[in-house]
């Protein structure tokens, strides 16, 4: 198995395209089966074009394109400027499954039985990649019932993310193979000897202890541990430390358990959502997630040095593995130069544990990617995913 990436800085898109396909023909050297492609929106009018010219060069089985804010690939985060970037790989053996969902023809919710057959599932299934128009997918529903879609005690990974390049509906281009899409999203289910790990870095760490949730209304948190949620969080703020102070003034964040029966809760055990708001007459704390009663919560705050330290000891148990032969990052576009105040960090800091495997990604409007074995839909995360040939 092998991969190559590619990117370009061009501003013409068939330039970029033409650019990135001969680079990717030359690094590969011998058959294609895939190419992921993405592309910042200054490409969105003419990217057939570009996909053309790759699918041309490289004749790949199947090729996935996305518009997006800006690109990831090789050791470039360009952020605001034109940017082509993809990755090609070879997969002997391995069985790739292409499908969309679209309004006038969406996977079928309403009929679980039917959807491992609509996404190609198969019992050597490893993962599916997921990209999508965050404004024509109900991706609320749609992920739960792609996670549990051959049941409970068998959860299928779902990882990637939404298309970022445009901020009204219509105006997302995605494409599989030579079919371009403007509503819904394209699947890859992947399936054989190959192995995915999806490491999900929230950049953020818990603060003060963990409640239970007593009282809800719709999203609003009323009372945590039997106390108004509002009354738990100006007697939190009133215990840390300057320090910490700041980082509740400059955004705080609520996790819930993914694991209830966990004896202990750490970095990592939660799935952390914003609040949305205060309701200072209720005495309520609005999240962005329904939590139900009983639900084990904890205050989070997120800043740079956290996302460092999370990132990294993240990649320290990747390191432990073999060597990934290509990986997959889809990052949020709240990542990058607004949080960490220079340039490719994220990807800087995968080099210098990973060493020089071929990467390509985004900056998404939403991450899809697997916390305590589930896949979510996130926000302010890193997923990267690092694609590895079976072991015998």
């Amino acid at each position: 198995m092998r991969s190559a990436a590619a990117i370009s800085e061009h501003l013409d898109t068939r330039t970029a395209g033409i650019e990135v396909a001969e680079l990717l023909e030359t690094a590969m050297a011998g058959p294609t089966d895939v190419v992921f492609v993405f592309a910042s929106f200054h490409h969105r009018e003419a990217l057939e074009f570009a996909i053309a010219d790759i699918r041309r060069t490289l004749a790949p089985k199947t090729i996935i394109g996305v518009t997006t804010e800006s690109v990831v690939g090789c050791d470039l985060e360009l952020e605001g400027v034109a940017g082509l970037s993809a990755i090609a790989m070879h997969l002997p053996g391995v069985e790739l499954n292409a499908w969309t969902t679209t309004p006038k023809n969406p996977v079928p919710i309403s009929r679980p039985e039917a959807i491992p057959e609509w996404i190609g599932l198969k019992d050597d299934t490893k993962a599916v990649f997921f990209f999508a128009d965050p404004f024509s997918t109900p991706i609320t529903r749609l992920l739960p019932a792609l996670v549990h879609c051959r049941g409970e005690d068998r959860l299928l990974p779902i990882i990637g993310g939404m298309a970022s390049g445009a901020s009204q509906a219509r105006y997302n281009r995605l494409f599989l193979d030579d079919k371009p899409i403007r509503e819904g999203g394209i699947g890859l289910t992947v399936s054989g000897p190959i192995e995915l790990d999806c490491i999900v870095s929230q950049g953020c760490r818990p603060i003060g202890e963990h409640y239970r949730v007593t009282k809800t209304q719709g999203n609003v948190v009323l009372e945590l541990g039997g106390r108004p949620a509002l009354d738990v969080l100006r007697d939190l703020a009133r215990s840390v430390g300057a320090k910490e102070r700041d980082f509740l003034q400059g955004g705080l964040l609520l996790g819930g358990v993914i694991d209830e029966h966990k004896s202990y809760f750490g970095r990592g055990d939660f799935l952390v959502r914003s609040i949305l708001g205060i309701d200072r007459k209720r005495k309520g704390i609005a999240a962005g997630e329904f939590y139900r009663l009983g639900k084990t919560v904890q205050f989070h705050v997120r800043d740079a040095q956290t996302a460092v330290e999370d990132l990294q000891l993240l990649l320290d148990a990747q390191q432990l593995g073999t060597q990934p032969f290509a990986g997959l990052l889809v990052t949020c576009n709240g990542r990058g130069r607004s949080l960490f105040h220079e340039e490719d960090h994220d990807l800087t800091i995968i080099r210098e544990r990973l060493g020089e495997v071929p990467i390509a990604g985004f900056f998404a409007a939403g991450e899809i990617g697997p916390i305590g074995g589930k896949s979510f839909l996130h926000g302010h995360t890193a997923c990267l995913s690092l694609f590895r040939a079976q072991q015998e």
